[in-house]
């Protein structure tokens, strides 16, 4: 039998509200039948779990009314089989703070007084959850739970529907990664009805679509859309809810609003998708000595940071020896066409867990979010060449052949001329090297009279049609031209000269992208960036990348041939599945992360450099003509990087 809590004047309220019993969370853990309302003034995220095992457990139907300051929070409904319990509800709820919230630790504790004025209002949203689940709500695929609430400061109320994203550990937990195997890549041909758009059609990923399924700024996983009016575009900025104390997201860029707000949420999703397992659950830990070469991807191979830099504050990595335990997730050669194990860290670019040791700084470098896994895969890798490359010419310091901005592409003409309002010209330089997919650095340099303005803006771009790499990476440079003072003047002045002069002799205090872009834009910097205004020759976008773009049919066929060329080239191709499994089934998105070993990975805070142990660096650019002999470590220009 339940027991309801004591009649204190809320509490009396909801009562006389509500056509059935409301208990305190004492009752609510030993009611086992039935339907009530849970009142939660004082309670824990700890108290959250219990009462949604409790539930999953029992023939009930709790409606869980609990409070966070002046926000009552009401559902959603706990019973068995429910789609969403309380925990994972609050979980994604707070996760909207970001870092400044411990949503992590059971012990968290929240609390609010409620308003007797407005129970009347709180017992008709018990009602309405109570309501649906009586009448059974048609099956939604994935499965979504509906949360009320209510503002009682304000006197505003909202609905929301919320779904356990990326699993919840008690009612939805993920599935373990050895429970499955890799899905082989490519799975079967993708055809394309446009042989010159390497993106298949997909009518569910329409700009309000992706906003219905993925923005809500009470639950996420988009937490925010903000937009932007001064930039070289309409440019949209796409929030994912996450544990870290910075903003971070998809960015959108385009003609309109509508356009970059559709391309802010796709970019979110790998963002989201990408930090961390979503899809399923690690469950293999060893030491690469035992797993050996045939089982695992060798983390030799990735390079790895100077051990010069091991316990530098700014490092979050620890040495690497063989013998060292890792987390590993399932990977999938394209090359060996089998299965292979990667190191966690490598997959994902910020997974939890403390005590699991990192030797190597990963970034979001070759997620790819596509229609299918090859389009993603394919995606992932050319990010992958887009990033090797800019890295390459950098650290090699090698004069590049210039290239002519197509006659025909107004969109980069109209660039240009936006940076040359700014007193900025524009350069063009082939980066291609060994992957064989066009590569492209546009160079934004100042000669305007300003003795303080920026004085160099650099950013890259790949892709099968070379066009594309020169659109995309101009489109960044111009960007960060029309944002440089913005970024000079914002909160902490993260651009400031003062702040980022000393960075010159001493590299290691390079830390954010802000360092790296701002450090390198100061006048004094100038003598590392020469090599780039080398007099090499001027060549059309045809007589750079004869043939190219060649049209595609066939996406699987593409990504083959690709992956043929650089097995050629003694390098391999590594998937693995970053998809979340929800936004897999509402919307046919695939996230997929690319690795290509031996590859220069890109890595922010100069103490992640990852420069050792990859021959290709020293290499490559001989066999390329740019150096009359292969190079040494010691000949590398190891200054901080200007990647945007």
């Amino acid at each position: 039998m339940t027991t309801a809590v004591r009649p204190a004047p809320a509490a009396a309220a909801l009562s006389a509200a509500l056509p059935v019993p409301v208990l305190d969370a004492g009752a609510a853990l030993a009611a086992t039948a039935g339907p009530a309302a849970v009142l939660l003034t004082d309670w824990t995220r700890g108290l959250a779990e219990e009462l949604s095992r409790h539930a999953l457990a029992h023939p009930v139907a709790l409606v869980p009314v609990r409070f966070d300051g002046p926000l009552a929070v009401v559902g959603p409904l706990l019973a068995p089989g429910a789609p969403a319990c309380l925990c994972c509800a609050e979980y994604q709820r707070l996760a909207t703070a970001g870092g400044r919230v411990p949503r992590q630790s059971p012990r968290l504790a929240l609390a609010g007084v409620p308003s007797p004025a407005l129970a009347g209002s709180l017992g008709a949203l018990v009602r309405d959850l109570l309501d649906g689940h009586a009448r059974q709500e048609p099956a939604q695929d994935p499965p979504t739970a509906a949360v009320h609430l209510l503002h009682q400061d304000r006197g505003t109320w909202s609905g929301h529907r919320i779904r356990p994203v990326g699993g919840c550990a008690v009612c939805h937990p993920l599935p373990a990664d050895s429970a499955a195997p890799a899905a082989p890549l490519p799975a079967g041909p993708r055809p394309l009805p446009d042989p010159y758009l390497l993106r298949a059609p997909n009518p569910r990923t329409t700009a309000a679509g992706l906003r219905a399924a993925l923005y809500d700024e009470r639950f996420g996983p988009v937490r925010g859309l903000f937009r932007t009016e001064d930039s070289a575009f309409c440019l949209t900025s796409a929030l994912v809810t996450d544990d870290r104390g910075v903003d971070d997201g998809g960015y959108g860029r385009a003609g309109d609003f509508a356009d970059s707000e559709r391309i802010a949420l796709f970019e979110a999703v790998e963002r989201y998708a990408g930090m961390r397992p979503t899809g399923r659950r690690s469950d293999l830990r060893a030491p690469f000595a035992e797993l050996g070469p045939e089982r695992a991807l060798d983390p030799e191979r990735l390079g790895l940071p100077d051990p010069a830099h091991h316990g530098h504050p700014a490092s979050p990595t620890v040495p690497y020896t063989p013998g060292l335990e890792l987390d590993w997730v399932r990977g999938w050669s394209l090359t060996r066409r089998r299965e292979i194990a990667v190191p966690e860290h490598v997959a994902y670019w910020d997974p939890p867990g403390e005590g699991r040791p990192r030797v190597v700084y990963e970034s979001s470098n070759g997620c790819g979010l596509g229609n299918s896994p090859e389009e993603a895969a394919l995606y992932g890798l050319f990010e992958v060449a887009e990033r090797d490359a800019f890295l390459m010419a950098w650290y090699t310091a090698t004069p590049l052949r210039r290239v002519q901005p197509p006659p025909e592409d107004t969109d980069t003409a109209l660039l240009a001329d936006r940076a040359a309002l700014a007193g900025y010209r524009l350069l063009l330089l082939d980066a291609t090297n060994d992957f064989g997919i066009p590569a492209v650095v546009a160079v934004c340099r100042y000669e305007g009279s300003h003795p303080d303005a920026p004085r160099m803006f650099l950013a890259a771009g790949a892709h099968h049609d070379p066009r594309t790499a020169i659109r995309s990476a101009v489109a960044e440079a111009v960007t960060n031209v029309l944002e440089s003072a913005q970024r000079a003047l914002a909160e902490g002045r993260p651009r400031d000269p003062e702040r980022l002069r000393p960075m010159l002799d001493r590299p290691e205090l390079v830390v954010t992208l802000d360092d790296h872009v701002g450090v390198n834009a100061l006048p004094e910097a100038a003598p590392r960036l020469e090599f780039l205004f080398a007099d090499t020759p001027c060549l059309t976008v045809a007589e750079t990348w004869p043939g190219a773009p060649e049209p595609v049919t066939d996406l699987s066929a593409l990504l083959t041939a690709t992956v043929d060329r650089l097995a050629a080239a003694g390098l391999e191709v590594v998937t693995v599945d970053q998809t979340e499994p929800g936004l897999r089934r509402r919307l046919g998105m695939h996230c997929v992360k690319t690795v290509v070993p031996g590859s220069l990975p890109m890595t922010f805070g100069h103490v992640n450099r990852r420069t050792r142990g990859l021959p290709r660096l020293l290499e490559v650019p001989h066999r390329l003509g740019r150096t009359d002999r292969p190079l040494r470590h010691e000949d590398l220009a190891l200054h901080p990087h200007p990647f945007p």
